[in-house]
């Protein structure tokens, strides 16, 4: 399939997604000289924006001409049933700087769900895409660049990077809501994991960490109520596999003193049947934001 008809395909797929937040989604990944790595001062001004955004969002006041100076461009994101604001790279760049939703509706889950991979990891962004759009998450954001460099953009990890904007998005989100929740959704492949556990599991989460928290805990709890058709496991109880243990975003938010981050791995078949089902994403996002104040 040449390249045309493959944009004219995804064209074809978010027409169903509200317009504004698509087009953030979506950014074009060209015209990148490389892929962006900010400086440890950079990062700590960047979570200060991130910051200021978030609670100016809270406000609802949008974020001003702050962003600008860290490459990201302010716009309003105005839809039936969704309003808020979009931090995102200019159409024409793919630096890998990230996207970032904010909703400023009065009531708001106090969860930012994320995906680091879209692209990479299929069916990712578009579940993050509509559960935002069909829940009152009070955060989005995902990557804007590939995971992996191709001829026309840079590319990068924004997952092993611990200077990422998205790392100083995160820790500007904790900060705001310390009891919250934020949720990384990524996708693995059953067929090439080593363990058997790991194999026969639909769902992997984990906190990053060796000993998973009580809210880590409670939230598999909820996913293997929810779905008990799917083998919910949690890291590394249940499998040695997947545990987030390089993910920069889990580490400086532990650092951090803060519990409350998901980094959840989906088998691809569940994650086309949450793409595909509305029913199936209203349960799986009860489940984040359950228990939260």
């Amino acid at each position: 399939m040449n390249v045309p008809s493959r944009r004219l395909l995804l064209v074809l797929a978010l027409m169903a997604l509200p317009i504004a937040a698509a087009i953030a989604f979506m950014r074009p990944m060209r015209s990148a000289s490389g892929f962006h790595i900010p400086s440890l001062f950079e990062a700590r001004s960047a979570r200060g924006m991130f910051g200021a955004a978030i609670a100016d969002a809270a406000r609802g006041r949008g974020p001003g001409k702050a962003a600008d100076g860290f490459g990201l461009v302010a716009s309003r994101l105005e839809e039936p049933g969704l309003s808020g604001f979009v931090l995102a790279e200019p159409e024409d760049r793919c630096d890998g700087r990230g996207a970032y939703l904010l909703r400023d509706a009065a009531k708001r889950w106090p969860v930012a769900i994320m995906a680091p991979h879209r692209g990479a990891d299929r069916h990712t962004g578009e579940i993050v895409r509509l559960m935002f759009a069909e829940q009152p998450f009070a955060a989005a954001a995902w990557n804007s660049a590939p995971r992996r460099a191709s001829e026309t953009c840079g590319g990068g990890d924004i997952t092993r990077e611990p200077t990422h904007y998205i790392t100083a998005f995160s820790l500007a989100f904790a900060k705001a809501y310390p009891a919250g929740r934020i949720v990384q959704v990524h996708g693995f492949d059953q067929d090439i994991r080593r363990s058997a556990s790991a194999r026969m599991s639909d769902v992997i989460i984990s906190d990053g960490s060796e000993e998973p928290g009580e809210r880590l805990l409670d939230l598999a709890d909820c996913l293997s109520r929810q779905f008990p058709d799917l083998g919910v496991s949690v890291y590394p109880l249940d499998t040695a596999e997947l545990g987030a243990q390089s993910n920069r975003q889990g580490r400086a938010l532990r650092k951090a003193g803060y519990a409350g981050f998901a980094h959840i791995e989906i088998a691809a078949g569940a994650r086309a049947r949450l793409a595909a089902d509305r029913e199936l994403r209203d349960r799986f996002a009860r489940c984040l934001n359950d228990g939260l104040p």
